[in-house]
């Protein structure tokens, strides 16, 4: 490895988070790193420059505007199958909705989904209020 190439890898670890939607991409591309190591900033480079390409010749948008009560139900599947998925808030409530229909316990729930019980309760109270209003009114 040349110095330059570790001055470089110091410089990325800066520049791109863990949480990078190109990392793996990234990753994948580089021919000159360990194992486990981050990829270097010449396959970055790479990376990001393929990746506006794709942009440019698919005419996508620069940036996605993210919609947060989209709902990806096959990580909600996956979530409540017990694996470990990051979760958006509508997703984790959808996910939650999904296991109380199954009659799961708060505690089992929040064991499914990796998470505590007084998040899976607030959350279960937010969703069974509304409806128990609705039945008041009519």
């Amino acid at each position: 490895m040349t110095n330059r190439h570790r001055v470089s890898v110091r410089c990325v670890r800066r520049l791109f988070p863990a949480n990078h939607p190109l990392l793996p991409v990234a990753t994948r591309l580089c021919q000159h790193r360990k194992p486990g190591a981050d990829p270097c900033i010449t396959c970055w480079e790479l990376t990001i420059r393929n990746d506006e390409r794709v942009v440019v010749e698919f005419e996508l948008p620069r940036e996605v505007e993210t919609d947060r009560f989209y709902v990806d139900e096959i990580a909600v599947e996956r979530a409540c199958r017990g694996e470990r998925v990051n979760l958006t808030r509508a997703e984790r409530r959808a996910a939650i909705e999904l296991l109380h229909t199954r009659r799961l316990s708060p505690s089992q729930i929040a064991r499914v989904l990796h998470t505590n019980d007084d998040s899976v309760r607030a959350t279960l109270s937010a969703i069974v209020r509304p409806t128990s209003q609705l039945r008041a009114v009519a």
